[in-house]
């Protein structure tokens, strides 16, 4: 990435709590050597870590379809599937990255609808661990769109972690620009951190 570029990051927005199911790659996942190595996929999609079936009807998220608190965010997971779910706190980078142009910088409030309730203040997260940067499919709609990382086998060429995110948000940076010339899902795109609790 170039210094210029990366001067013009900005700051991360907190986007709030989520509960995911846990999805480990079965054996013959992409059949690849480069899935060797990891251990779970933790994107902020909805293609493999699911969300809790009828999370949707409750209409108690926020603007970025996540939780303001981590009680509210697991009480969507029914007890007996308690086990199977874990919570992740998100936070996105604003900008929109898509055709040949410069990555767009969009506003927090432009981010999602404006029509549901605001995103949260960023609480303290002691206990939360980053896992990496994913680059997901950008949609103003509940629910986040594909990582081609994970549901194409992109991460065959971006150096994945344990984790099929990406480590450093300068690798992410770079990723989201050549996804959005390729165009392996279609555009736009935007870049998600992905927090875990320990």
């Amino acid at each position: 990435m170039k210094a210029s570029a990366q001067q013009d990051i900005p700051p991360a927005v907190f986007l709030g709590f989520c509960a995911k199911e846990y999805w480990v790659p079965p054996p013959d996942w992409w059949n690849a050597p480069w899935t060797a190595h990891i251990q779970e996929v933790c994107s902020a999609g909805a293609c493999l870590s699911k969300r809790p079936l009828a999370w949707v009807d409750r209409w108690d998220f926020n603007r970025a379809s996540c939780w303001n608190d981590e009680a509210a965010a697991i009480a969507c997971v029914p007890d007996e599937l308690r086990d199977a779910f874990c919570v992740y706190a998100y936070r996105a980078i604003p900008l929109i990255f898509g055709g040949d142009a410069l990555p767009r910088h969009l506003a927090v409030d432009q981010l999602f609808f404006s029509n549901l309730p605001p995103l949260p203040p960023e609480p303290a997260l002691p206990e939360y661990q980053r896992l990496g940067y994913n680059v997901v499919q950008y949609a103003n709609y509940l629910g986040y769109g594909c990582s081609p990382l994970s549901c194409n086998g992109m991460g065959a060429q971006q150096s994945v972690n344990a984790y099929c995110l990406l480590d450093t948000l300068a690798v992410a940076y770079t990723t989201a620009e050549v996804f959005a010339c390729d165009e392996p899902e279609p555009g736009p795109y935007i870049i998600f951190e992905i927090l875990r609790r320990r």
